[in-house]
């Protein structure tokens, strides 16, 4: 059964309100409480003297009332006598300055003195709760970031990964091209990870950022390692994990996870959606990426329980539904717990006003009673969790090309995550499950892989995915593909797309960053279609024309090829396209490939399948603010906002 929890934080409240609460989500169905993930300065209030009994007492609470535990290690924020006492454990920002106190997430994850102590809280808290069966996993840290601190521990650091690397400064100056502005280094010293608080990283060297990205990533996967190798000592079968979120600094989550026991996810989707009928809001990719850090089911350790009021200023309130709609869209991807953020919402601090399932009041409202409804139909689908989406379709996910389109960017709309979510959505809008794999993954039991905006070369792809379309696959790649090599250093004497050429079966001689400017294309079949973004001018070499430009000076020039290759085929899409487009070609490969879908779908409704040993369980998400209807399962379906039909094996509505 897919397991409800919430976050609680006793230290919030009086202790006279632990068994009100534990009473009240008991009985509404929470099953497992998350806890002290802030916790730090009550843990130990002064360096050396620590005090368990209040959490001690907070877990009681919860497991007399048969609940399980998930602690979480409080490290996100140090104490204030840690950053007064030992400066040196604060973060440094890319100005060369330390971070201001007095927030949250303000320390250095590579200062050998933070680890120290933080090491030191782990194992405290580790040895203390070390044998009790209640506590059924950790979460360590909060929310990481890709490491960007720039204090001066962090600086030698960097240094000393550069040198195991290059090994030499001469080895670095020619992989970086630092001939270019006379940035050649003559001591490793020289080398410091710093901007102007004006300057973008776009006017930095890309291949100095690329490998800074790749250290920061490094960094925060070490940290979490540190942790997670201190917990196993005392907890050998609980399960470890941590909360990603999607930050400005991108770690490398599939790094990340790696080492750990479950993938999880803070899953915070849109309350308000955009006016603009273009901008994406679903959270549909999200949670198919989380998926695919492990390629398995995941958590959710923080879903969004209210309306938000904390980063900026309020939002609207959730509507009817939506709080359910976008909980069952969490399991429709993969979701075996849900653990709602927060019980009750906060009366002090910076989150006084980010809500919780509760108000301030403290009285049963319409998001708890929301909640009742859907824990009760939940119980329903008691085999639910041991189900998970089977997918014959991939979308590559590289870190080096988050980094590499981040710190360069390539016109003004052209970005990473869009590319990716124009493919996924496409996918679910037509019913066909889709998995979000790292670039380096076997393709083994896919038919089609879409491989999008694979500007930094992964040395192996180009054969893997020959290999994979002389077997009968399909392959669909994109503009500014091939263009890097893997020192972030353009390629040199070949003709975009570089290495997979062959593949796509065109070369694309010329290419017009058109950004918010707007271009058409018209499919040979007869459709058109807007495009932005870019424009690849493609050259057809054995490759057929599926669509061509129909403005400007390369009117008639091929927008989009199709290649036979051995027993597969190669798409090549040269331009940024409108939904439509990703719906229609994606429609003619699905037939191709005999994957079966589905053409009635409105627009924002997207289904998904899991499946397992005892059948299958459909999910139609209406993820729009307005009722649909459509021809579903041999019926008409109506579907209010953000509801979820579930149809099961049994050929019954849940």
């Amino acid at each position: 059964m897919i397991t409800i929890g919430m976050a609680y934080y006793p230290e919030h409240w009086p202790r006279e309100l632990w068994d009100e609460d534990a009473d009240r989500m008991r009985a509404l169905g929470v099953r497992t409480v998350r806890l002290a993930e802030f916790a730090w300065s009550r843990l130990e209030p002064r360096e050396g003297q620590f005090d368990f009994a209040w959490l001690d007492d907070a877990i009681d609470v919860f497991t007399r009332r048969g609940m399980h535990v998930i602690l979480s290690t409080p490290t996100n924020n140090g104490p204030m006598w840690l950053y007064h006492d030992h400066p040196e454990t604060l973060q440094w920002g890319r100005d060369g300055r330390p971070t201001d106190t007095g927030i949250r997430g303000h320390r250095c994850i590579v200062s050998p003195v933070f680890r120290k102590y933080a090491g030191r809280i782990v194992e405290e808290m580790a040895r203390h709760y070390a044998g009790r069966p209640e506590i059924v996993a950790w979460q360590i840290d909060n929310e990481l970031e890709n490491s960007h601190c720039t204090c001066p521990a962090c600086r030698s650091a960097f240094r000393g990964w550069l040198r195991e690397k290059y090994g030499t400064l001469e080895a670095l100056n020619r992989a970086w091209g630092n001939a270019v502005w006379s940035g050649e280094y003559s001591d490793w010293d020289q080398i410091q990870p710093l901007l102007a608080p004006d300057c973008m990283p776009d006017w930095h060297n890309p291949s100095f950022m690329l490998d800074f990205e790749r250290f920061g990533a490094s960094r925060t996967t070490d940290y979490v390692t540190f942790q997670r190798d201190i917990l196993r000592r005392y907890f050998p079968d609980a399960v470890i994990t941590t909360n990603a979120c999607f930050p400005v600094h991108m770690p490398d989550f599939h790094q990340e996870f790696a080492g750990l026991d479950v993938a999880a996810y803070d899953n915070y989707p849109p309350v308000e959606l955009p006016e603009d009928p273009d901008k994406f809001y679903s959270n549909g990719f999200a949670l198919d990426f989380v998926r695919g850090f492990q390629r398995k089911n995941f958590w959710i350790l923080e879903q969004l329980g209210g309306p938000g009021g904390c980063w900026n200023p309020f939002s609207s309130t959730t509507p009817p539904g939506m709080l359910t709609g976008y909980a069952l869209q969490a399991v429709a991807h993969g979701a075996d717990l849900l653990c709602f953020f927060r019980w009750r919402s906060c009366c002090s601090g910076a989150e006084s006003m980010g809500h919780g399932i509760l108000d301030h009041d403290n009285r049963d409202n319409r998001r708890l009673r929301e909640l009742a409804d859907l824990f009760q139909r939940l119980e329903k689908l008691p085999e639910l969790d041991q189900t998970t989406l089977t997918s014959q379709v991939a979308i590559l996910y590289g870190a080096d090309q988050e980094f590499a389109l981040k710190n360069q960017r390539q016109s003004k709309k052209y970005d990473y995550w869009t590319q990716l979510q124009l493919f996924q959505e496409a996918c679910t809008g037509l019913s066909v499950n889709v998995d979000v794999i790292q670039e380096t993954e076997d393709l083994e039991g896919y038919r089609v892989v879409l491989v999008s905006s694979h500007i930094v070369i992964e040395p192996t792809l180009a054969g893997r995915l020959e290999a994979f379309a002389a077997k009968g696959g399909t392959v669909v790649l994109t503009s500014r593909s091939g263009v890097k090599d893997k020192t972030g250093c353009c390629v040199f004497g070949e003709p975009l797309p570089t290495v997979f050429r062959r593949l796509a079966g065109c070369i694309v001689p010329e290419y017009d960053p058109i950004g918010k400017g707007i271009q058409h294309i018209r499919a040979v079949r007869g459709e058109s279609y807007q495009v932005s973004g870019w424009c690849d001018l493609l050259e057809p070499e054995t490759a057929d024309v599926w669509a061509r430009y129909t403005d400007r000076f390369y009117a008639g020039t091929a927008a989009v090829t199709r290649n036979a290759f051995g027993d597969g085929a190669a798409y090549y899409v040269g331009a940024v396209g409108e939904r439509a487009m990703y719906r229609t070609l994606l429609t003619e490969i699905f037939r191709e490939q005999g994957i079966p879908y589905l053409t009635t779908l409105p627009r924002g409704v997207e289904v998904t399948t899991r499946e397992g040993p005892g059948g299958w369980y459909r999910f139609y998400f209406n993820n729009t603010a307005s009722g649909v209807h459509f021809p579903a399962e041999g019926e008409l379906l109506s579907l209010r906002p953000f509801e979820v039909a579930i149809r099961t094996t049994q050929e019954v509505w849940v």
